[in-house]
């Protein structure tokens, strides 16, 4: 766990304190109307009264949140790593939780065959190795249960560095040598797996694929699955 921990402090540049204001503040953004309808339509058909919604990476809980308000005759549970999202924890509803775990190693006991839905929203660019989380996420996954990713994907670097420096700027003006080896420290991390890479494990453990979308231009998928 202390190892997870330190890995994901060093992911977001060792600022706890910016890393949860950056994630609760664009919470809103990532969840809007568009996501919400995505849900309905993808998600939330499998789900049925009792069945257990799981976010992966939960932060302070603001998606567990909102499930738990939206399905009030199921259970929203939260799992993530990091203690300064989990004591910043958002006021829960009585049919949802947040749990402290690593997600490198899951050792969480939800119960198998237990859970409808897993989402998993900028986490899996974030591990070293996803094969344990997909394994736990295939037990835990009643039939027909459904399995949610959402994160950045491998690119070019040269799509990454305009994204970055859409004026240039790293070729015109002086930026300083920490900034260029943080930008590409983030390179290395944020290209850690291709769209394909993620298929590919996903498939070698049994589970169906429904939906494979690029989006914001290729720098992000949305992959869907089915146990």
């Amino acid at each position: 766990m202390e190892k997870t921990q330190a890995q994901i402090l060093r992911h977001h540049g060792g600022d706890a304190e910016h890393a949860r204001k950056m994630i609760t503040e664009t919470y809103a953004k990532r969840h809007d109307i568009d996501f919400w309808e995505f849900w309905n339509a993808q998600m939330s058909t499998c789900i049925a009264k009792g069945d257990v919604l799981l976010d992966l990476g939960a932060g302070i809980g603001q998606f567990v949140e909102d499930l738990a308000l939206r399905y009030p005759e199921n259970t929203a549970v939260g799992i993530d790593a990091a203690e300064y999202m989990l004591t910043a924890q958002v006021s829960l509803p009585d049919n949802a939780r947040m749990l402290k775990d690593d997600l490198n190693e899951p050792t969480t006991n939800i119960g198998d065959g237990k859970v409808a839905t897993v989402m998993a929203s900028m986490l899996v660019h974030e591990l070293p190795q996803p094969v344990n989380m997909f394994k736990a996420v295939y037990k835990w996954l009643k039939p027909g249960g459904r399995f949610c990713i959402i994160d950045l994907v491998r690119q070019p670097l040269e799509d990454y560095l305009t994204h970055k420096y859409p004026n240039a700027e790293l070729w015109n003006t002086n930026v300083s040598r920490d900034d260029i080896e943080d930008v590409f420290e983030h390179f290395l991390e944020h290209n850690r797996y291709h769209a394909d890479d993620i298929i590919f494990m996903l498939k070698s453990l049994g589970f169906k694929i429904i939906e494979n979308t690029p989006q914001r231009g290729g720098r992000f998928v949305r992959i869907v699955v089915e146990k």
